[in-house]
């Protein structure tokens, strides 16, 4: 049995059980079955269900969006912000075509090609942050290529994934293609050694994430790890506005109250306009009020869990003791945290090493634009890298030396479901999203035709 908890009140909002043995090899089962199934489904037909799927999820979007927010702490706005690029995402897959699963190869045989085929079901342990965005950047082009998905979400966020479960068999989707595992943690390995279970996708900790990829392996088990990151916002001395700059990077820290894997985490920023950049982005951050999360206005929630509260204001603590300069100092109250920055020019810092998951800024100078790369390098993270300047060629340049997965010139680094997602180092491995990402749990299947 396990409780959902409102995390702006601490009241208890739902009752739950796990999954019996007998009732996880039930829902295993009927995983087999509708795999066998959904394997034959025609391309068109499996456009069809996502199409329906789509539709769906626009008519059911107020009562997802308040799911996400009563049971994790975000703004109303963010969750419907959500819902909408899960809903856009299923629009872009529906708009692809079949010709993705087929690449001709051009020899001396009269015909030789690379098919990509399913491979069965897929066990996907997903993260609270955004309950249904990543939930469907797992599942859809899964769908497509004809796997089937199993999704253990995260807990606190039980309520939203069992919505989402039932809105999918609305749409068409046979039983068993796209189910919900309620399961505890010590279930997790019986799981992926299960036959069914053919690749296992995790959203999550470095440290859960390396468990996850020796269990993968363990039964010989396709993965893909999104453990997180710790992004560099990198501003050079030719920026003309410091203040639409500063508004950019506030907003990336602070979106989804900071528990963002690929939010603006270190602003590294040119040592003649420091000043003027911290001073910017104090009055952004002061514009981020603790407020009604059903208020359409209101940009900024709640800590998801009191473990994580607690973790965040710990990792703050250090920062300070280890040599953090206060620019805009927290103020706390139960599980929210007001915005905060902190300077911090120790390369060493706990910052470097670790994923700082809540509304707390780090700005750190430069003065030589050689060291850039060597500053952004410096974490065990690499997920993802913006930079911010006038001289394109030089940007290109430099990120040719950083190491990460992503890295964005003079814009955000955000998630697109036309580009493919994912780190190196730490962050993970494995890509989802793009037309590429099927390819991820696919079986690569090589024929050769000779005339006889």
């Amino acid at each position: 049995m396990f409780q959902t908890i409102n995390p702006v009140d601490d009241n208890v909002l739902k009752t739950y059980y796990f999954l019996s043995n007998k009732n996880i090899n039930i829902k295993l089962n009927e995983a087999h079955n509708a795999y066998n199934k959904w394997k034959n489904y025609s391309f068109n037909s499996k456009i069809k269900c996502l199409m329906k799927l789509y539709s769906c999820m626009q008519k059911s979007i107020d009562f997802i969006a308040y799911s996400i927010t009563q049971e994790m702490g975000k703004p109303i706005t963010q969750s419907y912000a959500e819902v909408n690029k899960s809903i856009n995402l299923c629009k872009y897959y529906c708009e692809l075509k079949e010709s993705i699963f087929f690449e001709k190869i051009h020899t001396e045989y009269e015909l030789s090609y690379v098919k990509f085929e399913s491979i069965g079901a897929i066990l996907g342990i997903m993260p609270w942050n955004y309950p249904i965005w990543q939930t469907i950047r797992s599942t859809i082009s899964n769908l497509l290529l004809g796997n089937v998905i199993l999704i253990k979400p995260a807990l606190n966020t039980t309520e939203s994934s069992l919505i989402l479960e039932k809105i999918f068999l609305e749409s068409g989707f046979p039983k068993g293609t796209f189910q919900i595992l309620l399961i505890d943690v010590n279930k997790i390995e019986s799981v992926i050694a299960h036959p069914v279970i053919q690749g296992v996708t995790f959203t999550g900790s470095a440290l859960v994430g390396s468990i996850i990829g020796s269990l993968s392996g363990k039964y010989i088990k396709k993965s893909i790890l999104e453990l997180g990151g710790n992004d560099a916002f990198v501003v050079m001395k030719d920026v003309e506005n410091i203040k639409k700059i500063a508004k950019l990077a506030t907003e990336s820290r602070l979106n989804n109250t900071g528990q963002t894997c690929l939010s603006a985490k270190r602003f590294i920023v040119d040592k003649t306009i420091m000043n003027d950049f911290i001073d910017a982005v104090i009055q952004e951050m002061k514009k981020y009020h603790k407020a009604n999360l059903y208020d359409k206005s209101t940009k900024i929630g709640y800590i998801s869990r009191n473990d994580l509260s607690e973790k965040l204001y710990q990792q703050y603590k250090d920062v300070i003791l280890n040599g953090g300069k206060i620019c805009l100092e927290i103020t706390r109250d139960g599980n929210f945290f007001s915005p905060s920055l902190l300077r911090v020019e120790n390369e060493n810092c706990i910052v470097q090493k670790e994923e700082i998951f809540g509304p707390i800024g780090i700005v750190s100078s430069f003065s030589q634009e050689k060291t850039i790369s060597n500053i952004v390098n410096n974490t065990p993270y690499g997920l993802g890298a913006s930079i911010w300047t006038k001289d394109l060629e030089k940007a290109e340049k430099i990120s040719k030396e950083i190491d990460t997965g992503m890295v964005f010139i003079n814009e955000i680094v955000k998630s697109d479901s036309r580009f493919p997602f994912g780190g190196v180092k730490k962050s993970g491995y494995g890509r989802e999203l793009s037309s590429l990402s099927i390819k991820e749990f696919s079986n690569w299947k090589t024929v050769i035709i000779k005339k006889s």
